[in-house]
């Protein structure tokens, strides 16, 4: 029998809910008092998971006072785990609000007799130095007990040195004679210098300082030639070059010398691993000629020889970083030059590494050149290289790497002269329709190579339609089930250049789908969605939602179906006469709307609190309001014959003074479509800035679409009348959505649609409205309800590769929950907002936060079930920026009074503040947050927290009747 360990705080349990901060606490509080030396250090163990889920100021403060006093009363072992505690939650100790406390508690044991105590009380104080820098007693405490006979102390010492020299100025000042004198002294023993050296680093601080630390070095780097001292000190040098930066051209100018110089390859290698880290400072930081000496020192070592090999290839690496910055660039693309020289030697050399190396930095310098429209000297030596290269490292398992290396350098060189395009397409389509191997390291390389494909083929029309005939004998051949989802990806992509799917294809697709897995069927209908083939992708989908063990998963491949079928309705073709196009147009028109309409539903069926599809949900919800705009617009333009103008209309003009009343009802049916497709444009706007995780590509999608929206709406408005008709002409002649086929669909189709517009007739407003204008916006609603407006779904839709989420914390809370929390008339409510910021495993992918905007808006009673906004409705903000992903600030309501103003309490805020005139009552208090990320854009995607508060009159203050 399988028995299972009960545990007294154990953090959630299976079917249970998941515990709050203050149960777990009360949980973990229990075993820190436990008899048990077991459970206390299980208990303590669970505290840095606990202020990674928690991490609120009021719960680290009580839980690190309560580790601190079991340092302070307990044995060594317990020290020990409370000194990991510290050291893994470092991000969270400048969150204790009672720093002296917590210091006193682990400074009193600095007095014990036991020197391993208070070894362990010197490496905590020097764990949590971020947050006591300045600390006289314990600078006194780190210099005294470097001067211990005991080895333990004095290790612990060096330890809390080195943590105090980085966060204190006044530390590290006063510690350099101190440290100075140590390494100097005879007494000192070799071991012990070695763990000092690295302390002198942090002399930055002040001028005299650095000097003298450089003076100590470069004594040190005379007197001990060994190689564990020559490697510590050229790692402080080149640490501390890298904070003053005034001594990077002498620290360059030193390492190089050791390359040259010294005989050691275990020299030769740190040196190169320090040129490396300086040289991500900055090649403009480099002194002049120090390039060249390194390609001078470089070529004596294409020799043969596994050391020689192994440090040209290091050097190739610093000469790659280099090569990241313009200076470099430029100033080594003349022919002839010595780094050219080299990296052409070096780029036929049989090591594979060293090849791939020097092919990347000359693939630099030719798009470096290309792009500041430079001649771009030997360029097919170049071209030549990277095509043997691809097809050489394409024979061999072990060379993935190196692989993916050439291919990016490659779709680099095409982004910069798309000239190139067509032989890069014929190398890697003849290396990968050429290559049978089907071992398991080759679909990775077929993998690699399809990508590389897909990245050239997105950069130009037409770019891999002569690949055709061997993508679909490849699709036959390949038993890898990863490279076909990636070949029918590359077909799909062809195809939407304005082409139509042959029964070869077809059957090429179909045949796939049959014989793989549900994953990579579902795959495959995600890029035929992505590229807007939907009639692909709504028979997966439909395949797929019964096979699936999930409800949730099965609403999420119905809602798929849904808006893939509603797609298809709109690209499929007819034979319709033209005479009865537009009546089929409706029908397709409302056959979508119904699918989106039950896909919106099957949306929000699938959403789970993990997984939650609000993007998704909102994108098709708004796609089904811009389809019912466009066909409730084809139904006002139809009124125009159906529905002629009434006698009465010349008396309307007279009374609106609007000529245009004259054509009747079709006017204002014209002017509400319009407003609703401006209304459409700003939701996509408002989806635009919720959407803080997406990718670009799908932030250009919804800005495509809202592109469509203002298009339309402005040629409706230049039939009917409207605002800002003349000044939407001055927008760009062409639409640039970027270089992916889909978006450059996108845009033809914007460019079609400002094409078929009425033209601007000016003051004239009585031709305004005609059959031939009319006729031009139904042709635009034919545009995009036709063939040739294929949507596109974008990423974001299927995947985030960016997880970002904002955890809100409003106090007070009423003491009961449900119920409001009780201000006295006449006082003020003091709210404090608290907040975490939250990240997936790719953190910063695409944009990072640089502030927090908390908005705090108080709505009266009369106004809380009401949407809009009046006087009464106060509205604060203020701009937090985040620490260690938290961040807090407060605010001062006043509620109740009439003439009172609401005010916020933070430094460095934005506040609006509005008065307030209400009298007593309920009053709901809504707290919003908005990101803004480093470049000043607002994106809206923050939690919302309410807060009920009653306002009540005082017992005492009452007035007698």
């Amino acid at each position: 029998m399988i028995g299972m360990r009960m545990n007294a705080f154990n953090d959630t349990g299976l079917g249970e809910p998941e515990q709050d901060a203050n149960t777990a606490l009360i949980e973990l509080d229990k075993g820190l008092r436990s008899t048990k030396i077991g459970e206390q250090c299980e208990a303590i163990v669970r505290f840095p998971r606990l202020f990674e889920k928690y991490p609120f100021p009021i719960l680290i403060n009580s839980s690190l006072l309560k580790l601190a006093e079991v340092f302070r009363t307990g044995s060594n072992f317990l020290r020990v785990w409370v000194l990991r505690v510290c050291q893994q939650s470092e991000k969270h100790l400048d969150k204790i609000l009672n720093v002296d406390e917590f210091v006193r508690r682990i400074y009193s044991v600095i007095h014990s007799n036991d020197p391993v105590a208070r070894a362990l009380t010197l490496r905590t104080l020097g764990s949590v130095a971020g947050i006591i820098p300045e600390r006289q007693q314990v600078h006194h405490s780190i210099r005294r007990s470097l001067d211990s006979h005991d080895s333990v102390e004095v290790g612990a010492a060096i330890y809390a040195a080195q943590m105090f020299a980085a966060q204190s100025k006044l530390f590290a000042v006063s510690m350099c004679s101190k440290i100075s004198d140590m390494i100097r002294g005879q007494a000192t023993p070799a071991s012990m210098k070695l763990q000092l050296i690295p302390i002198l680093q942090y002399m930055h601080h002040d001028t005299f300082t650095a000097s003298m630390v450089n003076e100590l070095c470069m004594e040190l780097l005379g007197s001990y030639p060994a190689v564990e001292f020559v490697r510590v000190t050229l790692s402080a040098l080149s640490t501390l070059a890298s904070a003053t930066l005034i001594d990077v051209p002498q620290q360059v100018a030193l390492l190089l010398r050791y390359l040259q110089d010294d005989p050691r390859l275990t020299i030769k290698r740190h040196a190169l691993h320090l040129l490396h880290s300086l040289a991500r400072r900055g090649a403009h930081l480099w002194p002049q000629g120090a390039l060249n000496n390194l390609i001078e020192s470089t070529t004596t070592l294409l020799q043969d020889g596994a050391g020689n090999k192994d440090l040209l290839i290091r050097t190739l690496d610093v000469i790659e970083v280099l090569s990241q910055s313009a200076v470099t660039c430029d100033a080594n693309r003349e022919e002839g030059n010595p780094l050219l020289s080299l990296c052409v030697n070096a780029c036929y050399s049989p090591d594979p590494f060293i090849a791939v190396k020097a092919i990347t930095i000359l693939a630099r310098v030719a798009c470096y050149c290309y792009e500041e429209n430079l001649p771009a000297y030997g360029i097919q030596d170049v071209v030549s290289c990277l095509e043997s290269l691809i097809v050489l490292l394409a024979l061999d398992d072990k060379y993935l790497y190196q692989l993916k290396a050439c291919l990016r350098s490659t779709v680099k060189l095409c982004q910069a002269q798309p000239s190139h395009c067509s032989i890069f397409v014929d190398a890697i389509g003849s290396t990968l329709f050429n290559t049978h191997a089907e071992g398991g390291q080759s679909e990775k390389q077929a993998l690699a190579l399809c990508e590389a494909l897909g990245a050239i083929g997105s950069l130009g029309e037409n770019t891999l339609l002569p690949l055709l005939p061997d993508i679909l004998i490849k699709l036959e051949q390949t038993v890898h089930i990863h490279t076909k989802v990636m070949l029918c990806t590359l077909l799909f992509q062809m195809i939407t250049g304005g082409y139509e799917w042959n029964s070869e294809c077809l059957e090429a697709v179909e045949e796939v789908i049959k014989n793989v897995d549900g994953w990579a069927k579902y795959r495959i209908a995600r890029s035929a969605a992505r590229y807007g083939h939907h009639t692909i992708a709504t028979q997966i989908f439909r395949s797929l939602k019964e096979t699936v063990a999930s409800e949730q998963l099965h609403f999420w491949l119905c809602g798929l179906e849904l808006v893939t079928k509603a797609e298809s309705f709109l690209i499929e073709k007819t034979g319709e006469i033209e005479g009865r196009e537009r009546i089929h147009t409706v029908g397709k028109l409302n056959k979508a709307i119904a699918r989106y309409a039950s896909a919106c539903a099957s949306l929000k069926a699938a959403s789970t609190p993990l997984r939650s599809l609000q993007f998704a949900s909102e994108y098709s919800k708004l796609r089904c309001e811009f389809l019912q705009a466009i066909v409730q617009l084809l139904h006002s333009c139809r009124s125009l014959c159906t529905a002629p103008p009434p006698a009465i209309t010349c008396t309307v003009v007279l009374t609106t003074k609007d000529d245009l009343q004259r054509y009747g009802r079709v006017t204002n049916q014209l002017r509400k479509s319009a407003q609703e497709l401006k209304n459409c444009a700003e939701n996509y706007q408002k989806l635009y800035q919720s959407a803080f995780d997406a990718d670009p590509g799908s932030l250009i999608n919804i800005r495509a679409l809202q592109e469509i929206c203002r298009l339309l709406a402005n040629s409706v408005e230049r039939v009917c009348g409207g605002t800002g008709i003349q000044t939407y002409q001055q927008n760009e002649v062409n639409f640039n959505f970027g270089d992916t086929v889909e978006m450059r669909q996108l845009a033809r189709c914007c460019t079609e649609l400002r094409r078929l517009a009425p033209s601007y007739i000016g003051e004239n407003k009585a031709a305004a409205l005609s059959h031939s204008r009319i006729n031009c916006l139904v042709s635009q609603v034919m545009l995009l309800a036709g063939t040739k407006m294929r949507l596109p779904i974008p990423r974001y839709y299927f995947q985030a590769l960016q997880a970002t989420s904002v955890k809100l914390s409003v106090s007070p809370q009423p003491r009961v929950l449900g119920e409001p929390v009780s201000v006295p008339q006449g006082s003020q409510l003091a709210l404090k907002v608290e907040g975490v910021l939250r990240h997936g495993r790719r953190a910063s992918l695409y944009r990072s936060v640089a502030a927090v905007c908390i908005s705090i808006s108080t709505s009266p009673p009369s106004k809380i079930n009401s949407d809009q906004k009046d006087s009464n409705t106060n509205e604060l903000q203020q701009t937090v920026t985040p620490h260690r992903d938290f961040f807090a600030c407060e605010f001062l309501l006043s509620l109740g009074s009439p003439g009172t103003t609401t005010t916020a309490c933070v430094s460095n805020t934005t506040n609006v503040n509005n008065n307030v005139n209400t009298s007593g009552g309920q009053y709901q208090v809504t707290a919003s947050a908005s990101i803004l990320d480093k470049d000043g854009n607002v994106w809206k995607c923050g939690p919302r927290s309410t807060l009920q508060v009653r306002v009540h009159e005082e017992p005492a203050k009452r007035k007698l009747p």
